[in-house]
């Protein structure tokens, strides 16, 4: 009976925190640029290599979460791999802590769960003990069918998140342009009607600066927040100027969890004056130059290096106040 009760809760056990694997590599898919930025803004990868990094760590969860579900050789490979992931993972966030704070979403969970790296840190320890548990309890037993899947069960994990999430390496071509060259009314900004709304202290109706109109609630201006972030401490001198809408209580928290209090910015009340500025759908990243919108995107079109070369050219546009 002993025997058999042991036998179960480690079958159990693993088919729990398998889930947990998997659930976890999901959510970091949809949105996943949150998750590739992080790599960006540690240091540890760039532009190109992030998005390839981040699929491979995610398909290395897919890979530990499909061996557990199956109860594959626990005490002789799974639980030595998910164990030695996890210390890898806790130096990981111990390194995000060093160069970040403990403050933001650690991504552990994408944006379904926000985790600071400092709370992750204690749920990997949690999962440690969960391991230690089922390599005490686990007897030689092997789900039928399974004895050489292990290398399948590799492949599928892996090439998962590049199949269900691919790699866009084009997504900078859709700028719009056909709805570029109108006068942005920025007067509305300095003017507002509402007295709650103080005027940005940065001018910018005269030269280039990116305005990104971001709401606090929106899951896609989250992920541009964080973007916008890491190009800003990439390269502080990119004129890039927010401007939020949504409730003042969570303004300060918004700031502070994607980094942008150095960022050029203001919350804004009113949405009929708002619209006027960004129109309906957000996030709207305008490239502004001298009041006049000469390209518009979303988040996946900003790089250091268009908007670097968008900075150096010549000038052509007349100066509208």
């Amino acid at each position: 009976m002993k025997f058999n009760l042991a036998f179960l809760v480690s079958i159990l056990l693993s088919i729990l925190l398998g889930a947990v694997f998997v659930f976890s590599a999901y959510t970091k898919l949809y949105p996943i640029q949150s998750f590739e930025y992080t790599f960006i803004d540690i240091g540890v990868a760039n532009w190109m290599t992030a998005p390839f990094i981040a699929r491979g760590m995610i398909g290395l969860e897919f890979f530990c979460g499909i061996l557990l579900i199956l109860n594959f050789q626990l005490k002789r490979f799974t639980i030595p791999l998910v164990t030695s992931i996890l210390v890898i993972f806790c130096v990981y966030l111990l390194l995000v802590i060093q160069v970040k704070g403990n403050q933001g979403n650690c991504g552990c969970f994408g944006e379904y769960f926000a985790m600071t790296p400092l709370q992750a840190i204690f749920k990997n320890i949690g999962l440690l003990i969960i391991c230690l548990v089922i390599y005490l309890l686990t007897v030689p037993f092997k789900f039928p069918a399974v004895n050489y899947s292990g290398i399948l069960c590799l492949t599928v994990g892996l090439v998962l998140p590049f199949i269900l999430n691919r790699v866009d390496l084009e997504n900078s071509k859709d700028l719009r342009p056909e709805s570029v060259n109108y006068h942005l009314p920025l007067d509305i900004l300095y003017q507002s009607k509402n007295p709650v709304n103080l005027p940005p202290k940065v001018e910018l109706r005269h030269g280039k600066y990116i305005i990104a109109y971001l709401s606090l609630t929106c899951p896609h201006c989250r992920i541009a927040a964080q973007k916008i972030h890491v190009l800003h401490k990439v390269d502080p001198s990119i004129p890039f100027y927010l401007v939020f809408n949504g409730k003042r209580e969570l303004y300060q928290p918004y700031i502070e969890t994607y980094g942008l209090s150095d960022i050029p910015h203001q919350i804004f009340f009113g949405p009929e004056e708002y619209v006027k500025m960004s129109g309906t759908a957000l996030p709207e990243i305008l490239w502004v130059n001298n009041s006049i919108v000469e390209k518009k995107g979303s988040y996946m079109d900003l790089t250091q290096e268009e908007i670097k070369k968008w900075l150096s050219a010549t000038d052509t546009t007349s100066k509208k106040p």
